[in-house]
């Protein structure tokens, strides 16, 4: 147990990132999260925090943490407050998303924790209990005091105390992608954490490739940048990282975001001409997910990730040739697997995403499941889609493979667990030999907007709007609005 208050003298702050600057939401987008980094660019300009110091560096830079007091406290908060004027220095200062009245606003608090502070979340739970307060009163706090080195391309070494802000004035160049603007050096548990600051809409233009493709037609780009933009937002408001020390990463655990890479002016109009826009159900930011190809039918947030059901969610008919095929069913999973589709004006990756094909031993999945023999293999739930949401799998034991992202990583990381197994034949029990042979349809988990989907409808001449009301239904488009309470 330990006292808090001369800790607070480090860390007055969660050091939250996102702001709102002349009506413009700004984030920090990590780029990259190390114990090194490797930078590259011309005039790279480098400050405290205070601005006290300036420097600017040229060429190849390495940084390294050669000093860190970053310790990971538990405290407990005792009580809440709205924070609006004057900092109290006995307080740590939290922010936070919320949407109100079709607003997302940034809200500000302080937390007042009690005196002691404990090093690990057991003690702090044991020590809450015996006072009778929720774990939930129980959080972490990043006590910071880090000494960085950077040694230039002259070997010239120097120490610099985090939180650092960078500017590029040109491209800084970081594992083969270059960056522009405005960037932030911090640590996290004894690790670098580079962040670009970006606008929203920045931000978007620089995911939209990425997802989608720099090729696409406009209107399936629009569509793209709305539903990247709605999921941004969404996550916001989940405040999935603002204990890491950003607001969103740069990969599919969030968007695959790689700034000006593959951009172009297609893009840049799609942005435009959608921006701000996000999707609106009941009041509340839409969950817009959003996968590569459905394989004909979307599928329920509910069925693939077991929670509550969401009407925008639901499920829809992606593909007309599929609206008559029940691929909850066995039978018609397998017709409708082994059936001919129109892949005219398709790239080769969406025709990749309609029918594919891939095997694994018998000995490998019993390897991935922790089994040491496999006898039979029985497909005991479909979703909508056709996904395979649980498997039976019998040998010197039984077990149950449940979620479609489960199935696919146990049979090797396959495209979907839309799939069939080759020589059964639509039957729902399968007896394999040495190889099991799988034939497929779909890539990712089949929930929220169809990408393949949203390429075929533009290009058949629907706008966004339309593909958008297709994969969420009964939602609506608003101009997003911001406050920075």
């Amino acid at each position: 147990m330990r006292k808090l208050s001369a800790l607070l003298l480090f860390s007055l702050s969660l050091l939250f990132a996102a702001e709102i600057r002349d009506g413009m939401l700004y984030l920090e987008i990590n780029l990259a999260t190390s114990q090194h980094l490797s930078l590259e660019g011309e005039g790279l300009e480098l400050s405290d925090k205070d601005q006290l110091f300036e420097q600017v560096y040229s060429g190849n830079i390495a940084i390294d943490v050669v000093s860190t007091e970053v310790e990971n406290r538990y405290g407990i908060i005792e009580r809440v407050e709205s924070a609006h004027e004057q900092s109290d220095s006995q307080a740590v200062t939290n922010s936070s998303f919320s949407w109100e009245n079709d607003q997302l606003k940034i809200k500000h608090e302080y937390w007042f924790f009690l005196p002691d502070s404990f090093s690990d979340l057991q003690a702090a739970q044991s020590y809450a209990s015996s006072i009778n307060y929720p774990y939930s009163r129980i959080q972490s706090i990043p006590i910071v005091n880090s000494t960085v080195r950077i040694v230039g391309k002259d070997g010239k070494e120097s120490y610099f105390e985090s939180p650092l802000g960078i500017y590029s004035k040109g491209s800084l160049w970081l594992n083969g992608l270059p960056y522009e603007g405005e960037f932030v050096l911090k640590v996290r548990g004894g690790k670098l954490v580079l962040n670009q600051i970006l606008p929203l809409e920045e931000y978007i233009a620089g995911v939209i490739p990425n997802e989608i493709g720099n090729n696409s037609p406009l209107e399936a780009l629009k569509a793209q940048a709305v539903a990247a933009r709605t999921h941004a937002v969404s996550l916001l408001l989940y405040n999935r990282h603002s204990k890491d020390g950003y607001d969103l990463c740069s990969s599919t655990h969030c968007q695959v975001y790689k700034a000006k890479h593959l951009r172009n002016e297609l893009i840049e109009e799609a942005v435009m001409q959608s921006a701000g826009e996000v999707i609106v159900t009941e009041d509340r930011v839409a969950d817009a997910t959003y996968h590569s190809s459905c394989g004909g039918k979307t599928d329920t947030s509910q069925a693939i990730w077991n929670g509550a059901y969401i009407p925008h969610l639901g499920g829809s008919t992606c593909l007309n040739a599929a609206e008559n095929y029940d691929l909850s069913s066995e039978e018609d999973v397998n017709k409708w697997i082994n059936s001919k589709v129109d892949s005219s004006g398709m790239s080769s990756w969406e025709k990749s995403t309609m029918m594919w094909e891939r095997s694994i031993s018998r000995a490998k999945l019993a390897e991935n499941i922790g089994l040491s023999s496999i006898r039979s293999i029985e497909v005991l739930e479909r979703g909508r889609s056709g996904r395979i949401l649980k498997l039976r799998i019998s040998g010197d034991r039984q077990t149950i493979l449940e979620g479609e992202y489960k199935i696919r990583q146990s049979f090797g990381m396959l495209p979907s667990s839309m799939f069939v197994f080759k020589s059964a034949a639509g039957k729902a029990i399968y007896y394999p030999g040495s190889s099991i042979s799988l034939k497929g349809r779909g890539s990712g988990h089949g929930v929220g907007m169809c990408q393949v989907g949203a390429l075929r409808k533009a290009r058949l001449g629907e706008e966004y709007t339309q593909i958008l009301s297709t994969y969420y239904p009964g939602t609506e488009l608003k101009i997003i609005r911001m406050e920075d309470e």
